[in-house]
C-alpha cells in the first residue's frame, strides 16, 4: 500500500509545499543562471529512463557551458559550480516529482543509451519511480561506480518503507555537506 498510494500521495503534497516554499530560491538560481551562462537556464541533456524505461524529461538547472558539458570531471569554482555543489540546480525536480515522473526518494535515473556495467540490470529499479535522492546518493552519490548504484537500487527496492525514505530523505544533505 505504501508503494502504490502512500508513496505517491506524500510526494504530491510535499512537492506542493516545497515548491511554494522554495520558489524564491529558484527564481534566485534561474537569474544567477541566466547572468553567469545565459539562456537556455536547463540542462543540455534533459531526457531519462523513468519508471517501466519510459523516458520523460528531467528538469534541472544548467551549470555548465554545452563545451563543459561534455568534458570529463570538468572542474569549475564559479557561481554555477556552487550551485552544482549545492545540488540547487535539482530544485526544479520539484516540478518532476509533481508530476509523476519522479519520487522524492527512488533508484535516481540514467540517461537513455549511457554506457552501463556489462551484465544484467535489475528490472527492479524499473518498477518504482526515479528519485530526486536515493540509497545510492546516500553512500557517497559522485564517489560510487554505476555498478554499486545498481546494487543499492536493488536494496532500496527490496526495503522500500516510509521509514527508510525518511532516513534518505534526512542522510541526503549530509551527504552533500561532506561532499563538499
Amino acid at each position: 500500500m505504501y508503494r502504490k498510494y502512500i508513496k505517491r500521495l506524500l510526494d504530491i503534497v510535499f512537492s506542493c509545499f516545497l515548491i511554494i516554499l522554495l520558489s524564491p530560491l529558484m527564481l534566485i538560481v534561474a537569474l544567477l543562471t541566466l547572468i553567469t551562462l545565459g539562456l537556455p537556464l536547463h540542462n543540455y541533456i534533459r531526457e531519462r529512463e523513468g519508471m517501466n524505461k519510459k523516458t520523460f524529461i528531467m528538469y534541472k538547472f544548467r551549470t555548465k557551458t554545452k563545451e563543459q558539458t561534455y568534458e570529463k570531471n570538468h572542474q569549475y569554482k564559479t557561481i554555477p559550480g556552487v550551485i552544482d555543489k549545492l545540488r540547487l540546480n535539482e530544485l526544479p525536480q520539484l516540478f518532476n516529482v509533481l508530476k509523476g515522473d519522479m519520487s522524492f526518494v527512488g533508484p535516481r535515473p540514467f540517461i537513455p543509451g549511457e554506457k552501463l556495467p556489462e551484465g544484467k540490470i535489475s528490472s527492479k529499479r524499473y518498477l518504482v519511480r526515479p528519485g530526486i535522492t536515493g540509497l545510492a546518493q546516500c553512500q557517497g552519490h559522485r564517489t560510487i561506480s554505476h555498478k554499486e548504484k545498481l546494487k543499492y537500487d536493488e536494496i532500496y527496492y527490496d526495503n522500500m518503507s516510509f521509514l527508510l525514505d525518511l532516513k534518505i530523505i534526512l542522510k541526503t544533505p549530509i551527504t552533500i555537506i561532506k561532499d563538499n
